[in-house]
């Protein structure tokens, strides 16, 4: 890698010497903190995924368990 390109992206100008704008800038950005959200979330939503399956395969047991004594 050149040492001259290495200034630049370090000291934060990245943006000028690419050509962004700062609407490009403000989007990227929000991407990283919509991902961090995500990830952080992850943990919380695989939880309650489990806990509706669990209390979805109970109440479909029971729903069979009735169809059956019904016949």
């Amino acid at each position: 890698m050149r040492d001259d390109i290495q200034l630049p992206i370090t000291t934060g100008s990245a943006a000028v010497l690419y050509g962004w704008t700062l609407q490009e800038v403000v989007l990227i950005l929000w991407a990283a903190y919509v991902a961090v959200l995500i990830v952080t979330k992850l943990p919380e939503f695989t939880a309650s995924v489990v806990r509706i399956h669990e209390c979805l395969q109970g109440h479909w047991a029971n729903l069979k368990k009735w169809w059956g004594n019904e016949k």
